[in-house]
């Protein structure tokens, strides 16, 4: 039995992911936790908790990580609808696959807060932000070739999420692949994400001064 996704008011899927993007990065934090009472040893101390504090570290890097990703895919998403006329059928599956993928990180997160040294944990989770991060790519791609659901007053909107759809396409691809030579810090593949919008900005402030 095949579901029929009929078009929808943007607003209606802008909402949708709002929720989800918000629950996701919500779930995120849940992995930051320190140990049971008993698990900290029968005398505990304040040394013990200074210790399981600073034991805490990878998860705290990963946490602080996804949440920036997830930061970064939310706002290309709002880009790419500010720029959209309409949700048409395709745009609509591609947004709700977006979405699943999306509310999967905090899974990926926590086996990589807790395994990130090993590589299966690094590359699952470079492998999930690349899928994030293809899925938005094929959106732009689809909006390019059909310009009849993309409205004319924000051209340049939708050029700004297919720049930041395929940078973070191309450095989580770099990222899987280092993940099986140097797991854990394969994830600095990721950092030219960061840097790409203060670039953009300052380019543009340039141009203009210029």
């Amino acid at each position: 039995m095949s579901l029929s996704l009929p078009a929808v008011d943007k607003h209606r899927l802008a909402g949708l992911q709002d929720g989800v993007y918000s629950i996701a990065m919500t779930l995120l934090v849940l992995e930051l936790k320190l140990p049971a009472i008993g698990e900290l040893g029968a005398h505990l101390s304040d040394a013990v908790l200074w210790s399981a504090l600073v034991s805490l570290w990878p998860k705290l890097l990963t946490w602080l990580l996804s949440f920036a990703v997830l930061a970064i895919f939310w706002l290309g998403d709002v880009r790419a609808l500010a720029a959209i006329a309409v949700v048409d059928r395709v745009l609509l599956r591609m947004g709700l696959l977006r979405l699943a993928l999306v509310s999967l990180l905090p899974f990926s997160t926590a086996f990589m807060g807790e395994h990130g040294d090993r590589a299966p944990a690094a590359a699952v989770y470079a492998a999930h932000l690349f899928l994030l991060a293809l899925a938005q790519s094929l959106r732009h791609l689809y909006l390019q070739r059909h310009p009849g659901v993309v409205t004319s007053a924000n051209g340049a909107t939708l050029s700004d999420a297919g720049l930041q759809a395929f940078v973070t396409l191309a450095c989580s691809a770099a990222a899987v692949g280092l993940a099986f030579v140097v797991p854990g810090y394969n994830m600095l593949a990721l950092l030219p994400i960061a840097l790409l919008d203060p670039m953009r900005r300052f380019t543009r402030a340039r141009g203009e001064a210029g």
